[in-house]
């Protein structure tokens, strides 16, 4: 994931090229770094299950089923805009539902769609800067947001694993799926430890020319993203409206999954999908793929048949689910449209 739609920092106007190279490289090799894992890993996980099964499960799937995925995720992105809104306001930042809605609609659209090129978070900024909304409490704002997802989906993943045993999936089989909430935790916790690193580059006495350098601004941003944090942890009841819709987000990715694994006639227990789909969810946030495809699809090789699926029907269930979420975000795009409404 890039910042490419936030307008960058200007650059030295003696060399320019050589300011942007180093940048378009990384791009770039990021790129080809998720791409090739994307897939080694459905590469590995595909021989575990057989090709013509799978064709014929995605072949059958039935389209209410689908649409009412689609739907469900969706409603997820509403619940979603409500909690972006509350951790905005917490900064200062006070936005319109229809604009928080609008915004996390087209940049998740843009994440499905064009996940080497668009980062969902820079497009949200992007879709939302004003001169009169700053942009160090704007980035604040999609940290605090991002920082609750992932904590929540933690929970969430902790939640389901402790719930396994009791709808009869054996996860002692496969111990590695512990991590998948330690996973979550620390990918949350990343965005706040840079802010750290880079707070501590903040000037100690008063500003002078030197400190409208970019490390200087980035120092500065970092701080307000830490002052917020801390904020936050003074008030309890505020991190609380943040984690509670939080959690029911990541119930709601689970029914998701659980309805496209009914679409495939799969006879799935609906507390059972909603578990395995948030832990499917949780292997997909792991930042080193396209949109999570292919490690999405290697954890339900791994996870589904202790539940009972063989492994052409977990392979299937897991491609037709990253599908629906492209078609929603697809779907979602058509928000770029209106008006921003702000």
């Amino acid at each position: 994931m890039t910042a490419d739609l936030v307008p960058p920092p200007a650059l030295d106007a003696q060399s320019p090229t050589t300011a942007a190279r180093p940048s378009r490289r990384r791009r770039w090799g990021g790129f080809a770094v998720k791409l090739t894992v994307t897939v080694a890993a459905l590469v590995i996980a595909l021989p575990d299950a057989d090709g013509r099964a799978v064709a014929s499960r995605l072949a059958a799937a039935e389209p209410g089923w689908i649409a009412l995925a689609i739907a469900i995720v969706l409603v997820q992105t509403v619940v979603s805009a409500h909690r972006w809104r509350r951790a905005a306001r917490a900064t200062g930042i006070r936005l319109r539902t229809r604009t928080a809605l609008r915004a996390l609609l087209v940049a998740n659209g843009l994440g499905q769609a064009l996940p080497a090129s668009i980062g969902t978070d820079a497009a949200r900024l992007a879709l939302i800067r004003r001169p009169d909304r700053p942009i160090t409490a704007l980035v604040s704002g999609v940290v605090l947001d991002r920082a609750a997802g992932l904590t929540g989906l933690a929970i969430a993943a902790a939640a389901a694993l402790a719930l396994l045993p009791r709808i009869g999936v054996h996860a002692e089989a496969a111990p590695e799926l512990g991590l998948l909430p330690v996973a979550a935790a620390v990918i949350g916790l990343a965005p706040v430890l840079a802010a750290a690193l880079l707070a501590r580059r903040r000037p100690t006495r008063q500003p002078g020319p030197s400190a409208t350098t970019r490390k200087a601004r980035l120092a500065a941003g970092a701080g307000r993203i830490l002052d917020d944090i801390a904020r936050l942890g003074r008030r309890p009841r505020l991190a609380w409206r943040l984690l509670a819709p939080t959690l029911f987000v990541h119930a709601l990715t689970g029914l998701a999954f659980w309805a496209v694994a009914r679409a495939l006639g799969l006879d799935l227990d609906p507390l059972a999908g909603i578990a395995l789909g948030i832990l499917l969810a949780t292997a997909a946030t792991l930042p080193i793929a396209i949109a999570g495809w292919g490690v999405r699809e290697g954890a339900a090789v791994a996870l589904l048949p202790l539940a009972g699926l063989s492994a052409a029907d977990a392979f299937a269930v897991s491609i037709a689910f990253g599908l629906m979420l492209l078609a929603a975000g697809i779907a979602g795009l058509a928000a770029w449209l209106l008006p921003a409404g702000d």
